[in-house]
């Protein structure tokens, strides 16, 4: 499931970047060149709701432009109405769907991916998250730059690193993994 699950994250085929340039033209309401001093038209990494590109602004600001796929909420709306059918069925059927409130899990899994499809409450939330780690110089959280930004638009500042799963990378700059796996629980810990 883990590797299933982890394919959704960067793993989906990039939209045309003519589809991407169409969208953020009508979601900035100017053109790409007015905002940007320099982007990317291949995409960084695609998921299953929005694709990430590298971009520049016009003070020289490295940024991320993450972007919406065209039809993803139509798409989501269609893969939670499946999964809120086969979560009722299951739970006339199986006394474990019953027990564990499987209709109820799939209606907050509902909200927090709806919630995930809504760019400035991901920018909010990133805002937050850096605030409530301020006082930990371990933790980054990137900038957002609300000028453009909507809400199928998210813009953040670039920050280059290593993916906690690329065990090669952490390994090859040094990094004690044990120490950082024991970090990454104590953060989530705190965020609860």
């Amino acid at each position: 499931y883990l590797v299933e699950l982890t394919k959704l994250q960067d793993s989906a085929p990039p939209v045309a970047f003519e589809e991407i340039q169409k969208a953020l033209v009508a979601e900035l309401n100017q053109p790409i060149e007015e905002v940007f001093a320099q982007f990317d038209p291949v995409p960084l990494a695609a998921a299953s709701i929005g694709q990430a590109h590298a971009a520049t602004l016009w003070d020289g600001t490295e940024v991320v432009v993450k972007i919406r796929r065209p039809g993803a909420v139509e798409q989501v709306n269609e893969a939670l109405a499946i999964l809120k059918e086969l979560a009722a069925t299951a739970s006339r059927h199986c006394d474990f769907a019953d027990r564990y409130d499987l209709s109820g899990l799939v209606e907050e899994f509902s909200q927090t991916l709806r919630s995930e499809l809504d760019y400035i409450r991901e920018g909010h939330n990133a805002e937050k998250f850096a605030a409530n780690f301020a006082e930990d110089p371990l933790i980054h959280v990137p900038r957002v730059f609300w000028a453009a930004t909507t809400a199928r638009v998210l813009t953040l500042e670039r920050i280059r690193g290593i993916k906690i799963n690329d065990l090669k990378g952490l390994d090859e700059q040094g990094t004690d993994r044990r120490w950082l796996a024991h970090y990454a629980t104590n953060v989530v810990l705190n965020m609860v």
